[in-house]
């Protein structure tokens, strides 16, 4: 049977037991807060990140800049200006006005037609051309309208008689005929003729420096010249 002393004893060792397991719960507490009520020794509080970074405001407007507005400055005081008296007007006067005399034109005397030169040869050439199948000159002289036989006509190539192709005499009513060429132009390009009259001496009796040309052009065309026409008359 146990004595009492061992009863004591378990019975103290059960109450340190009690205390320790009491102690280290306070200690595990502290640790876990250390600001918990029963703590003597509580660590001062630190300030909190909230306390430190401070608080903006949700959006930031912008202020606005005051606009210098300038001060008006104070004009000066009107003065009214003097009214002018009207001055008296003039009554225009009627100034007569001269009736202009028209200018009476002095007549410029007309110059009489110029007298015409007479020309030196009695026989003046008329001249016309057209086609034909071949090449010719031919004419026919007259004076007062009547046929003149046995009148002189010569053509060449020059007013100079060393160029003379040939000459003869009008017949059968004045008229007078040279073939260039039977059938067909004289040549391709246009060709240059004289032809005058002259008295029994050689004398001319129409302008010796009148000419023509003949050429190869078709029977369209209104220029084509292979018949010559030239008739003299006086």
């Amino acid at each position: 049977m146990p004595s009492k002393s061992e009863d004591a004893y378990q019975i103290g060792t059960l109450i340190v037991a009690t205390l320790s397991v009491v102690v280290a719960v306070f200690y595990l507490l502290i640790f876990i807060n250390p600001q918990i009520a029963f703590n003597p020794f509580k660590p001062r509080r630190a300030p909190t990140l909230l306390a430190v970074i401070p608080t903006l405001p949700p959006t930031w407007t912008p202020t606005t800049t005051p606009t210098w507005t300038p001060t008006p400055t104070s004009t000066s005081t009107w003065t009214p200006t003097p009214t002018l008296s009207p001055s008296p007007t003039n009554t225009p006067t009627n100034t007569p006005t001269s009736t202009p005399r028209p200018v009476t034109r002095t007549p410029i005397p007309t110059s009489p037609p110029p007298t015409p030169i007479p020309s030196p040869y009695a026989y003046r050439p008329v001249f016309r051309c057209e086609h034909s199948g071949g090449t010719y000159i031919k004419g026919k002289v007259t004076s007062g309208g009547q046929p003149q036989d046995g009148i002189r006509v010569r053509y060449a190539t020059d007013p100079d008689v060393a160029t003379i192709v040939e000459e003869q005499f009008t017949r059968n009513g004045g008229e007078y005929s040279f073939t260039l060429k039977a059938i067909g132009s004289f040549g391709a390009q246009p060709a240059v003729w004289y032809v005058w009259i002259v008295d029994a001496t050689g004398v001319p009796l129409s302008d010796p420096y009148f000419h023509f040309s003949t050429n190869n052009y078709p029977p369209g065309d209104p220029s084509a010249c292979w018949l010559a026409t030239v008739d003299f008359v006086k």
